[in-house]
């Protein structure tokens, strides 16, 4: 009965294994939308996030992902990632890479108003290895397992490419205090073509997801610690839709709420997480605290940045699960533009 449980359990693990609940958002942001690629001019930035979750589950759960995207001196951005994951004791295992493109239009001149545009697209390469799996064939009632199965896999490899787009908008707003308030709003569908995923020969696409995002930065007067830049305050909302298509009721709904403060140099945050199925019984919602620090390069080029995240589940999914870990890791590179140098002679 285990046996058959656990393989039922990885069945519906292979269905939905394509989408990551990272809790690291700002800092793994062009993950949730490929507009967010190449965000500010004269900047390469890099991002490696690791995910360590159900720490209770036999094997390991854990997602890497790891991305590096830059924008030139003009409209458009560009980016490169690349994604493993493993889930269980490597009976399933995802790697992907792919590349994201970004363009720019102005809103508002004056104000720096602006919107991007993005698409990424991936090949992705997902295995199976069935031979770490127990059927019930394979029990006897009084020595446990002894025989082979009778069970073949039509494959135990699917290849396919997916695409994803996104679009964004920031502007800005003054507040009560004549400080201005920065805004970002967005939205990202994912699995456009809807690729199919199935082990068994058979037709499963993959469920599209909707992504939207809306976050808010305000600098306050007061200084941070390092007493040369200002606090800052960030709210922010996630919400994803996952399933046939993004109106159907039947669809997955995850909801991310928190708010981040920056004292440079260091930053904390709290956010409220749930990943809602539709059975209260599989209903997952957690607490999520993160600390990050930022390191100044010699010369001031670079900027180190290091966060942790730390999901704290607060429903009965933790009996089963245990909480979650997330490392996250990023450098920003500015470069100077190059000017032509025109020769008189």
């Amino acid at each position: 009965m285990c046996s058959i449980c656990l393989f039922a359990f990885f069945s519906i693990k292979i269905v939905s294994a394509q989408d990551y609940k990272f809790s690291l958002f700002d800092q793994n942001r062009t993950y949730f939308n490929p507009a967010f690629t190449g965000m500010e001019k004269g900047l390469i930035r890099t991002n490696f996030v690791y995910r360590r979750q159900w720490l209770n589950f036999p094997g390991e759960f854990s997602t890497k992902h790891f991305n590096i995207d830059w924008k030139n001196y003009s409209s458009s951005g560009f980016g490169v990632f690349l994604l493993s994951d493993i889930e269980g004791e490597s009976l399933l295992t995802t790697n992907s890479i792919g590349g994201q493109y970004s363009w720019r239009g102005t809103l508002d001149k004056y104000s720096g108003a602006f919107f991007q545009l993005g698409l990424a697209a991936s090949y992705n390469e997902k295995k199976i290895d069935i031979s770490k799996l127990t059927f019930s064939d394979q029990l006897d009632e009084i020595y446990g397992k002894i025989y082979g199965s009778s069970f073949v896999a039509d494959q135990n490899k699917r290849n396919y490419i997916d695409f994803s787009v996104g679009g964004l908008v920031s502007f800005r707003t003054e507040g009560v205090f004549g400080n201005a308030f920065t805004h970002i709003v967005g939205i990202a569908f994912h699995h456009i073509t809807q690729p199919n995923e199935s082990f068994q020969g058979q037709k499963e696409k993959m469920p599209m997801k909707f992504t939207i995002h809306v976050q808010s930065e305000y600098v306050t007067q007061v200084f941070s610690i390092n007493r040369r830049d200002k606090l800052s305050f960030m709210p922010w909302v996630l919400y994803e839709k996952r399933g046939e298509s993004v109106l159907n009721d039947q669809a997955t709904n995850s909801m991310n709420i928190g708010i981040d403060i920056t004292s440079d140099p260091a930053v904390i945050g709290v956010s409220y997480k749930s990943h809602l199925n539709g059975h209260s019984d599989t209903d997952y919602t957690a607490l999520v605290f993160k600390a990050g620090t930022k390191i100044y390069g010699s010369n001031k080029n670079i900027i180190y940045r290091m966060f942790y995240a730390y999901e704290l589940a607060i429903n009965n999914y933790t009996r089963y699960t245990r909480n979650s870990h997330e490392i996250g890791l990023s450098a920003d590179i500015y470069f100077k533009r190059r000017r032509k140098c025109i020769n008189h002679f």
